[in-house]
């Protein structure tokens, strides 16, 4: 009975909004709370990730672990960061001029480390499985990107080269399209594995 009671309701659950999409008109006030639900079980746990977070630094923190100055930093930002918003709150125009110029930065910075690991890991799929047709294009497409952001290729509009440089940066579109694509399959087929009881992330596995 333990196990089949989650099944049910499960099954049901993705059925119903199956049939949502098909009949909006009338299920809608009912799939709005159910969204609701969801953003609230998100909510609680995020604040969940957050508590363990805290009590983990917390914890290295007392007990002298190696390195404890990283956990110091975490919980400083994190004292800031929650007082400035409760204080100023978000729509502080000095409070999220703050935010962005400290996350903007972090964020350049590991598009960057994303960038030279790319590279890298071409010259590592060459190194390994040899000089193919994939390991060269991933090389020379990664080259390309990186040579036509870093904005010292003079283009102007109009013109021959301008419009294969303007295609070649559509490119990565292409392929950020395709991994989307890929996820909602995914996605896709891990709930109608969820729906028939052929994955059971929610208990026992039978």
């Amino acid at each position: 009975m333990k196990r089949v009671v989650p099944v049910l309701i499960a099954v049901l659950i993705g059925l119903f909004v199956l049939a949502g999409y098909v009949l909006q008109s009338l299920l809608a006030p009912v799939l709005i709370m159910f969204l609701n639900w969801g953003v609230l079980l998100v909510g609680v746990a995020l604040l969940v990730g957050m508590g363990h977070l805290l009590v983990f630094h917390f914890s290295r923190l007392i007990n002298d672990q190696e390195k404890p100055f990283y956990s110091l930093i975490v919980l400083s930002a994190f004292t800031l960061t929650l007082v400035g918003g409760l204080v100023l709150s978000l729509q502080d125009v000095f409070f999220r001029n703050l935010v962005l110029n400290i996350l903007i930065p972090i964020e350049a910075g590991l598009l960057a480390i994303l960038a030279i690991t790319l590279v890298y890991m071409s010259l590592y799929l060459i190194r390994t499985r040899g000089w193919t047709v994939m390991s060269v294009s991933f090389l020379v497409s990664a080259i390309i990107s990186l040579l036509l952001n870093l904005g010292y290729v003079p283009t102007q509009p109009g013109t021959r080269i301008g419009e294969l440089v303007a295609f070649l940066r559509r490119l990565p579109i292409v392929g950020v399209r395709g991994i989307l694509l890929g996820i909602a399959l995914g996605g896709l087929l891990v709930g109608l594995r969820v729906i028939l009881a052929i994955d059971r992330p929610y208990g026992d596995e039978p």
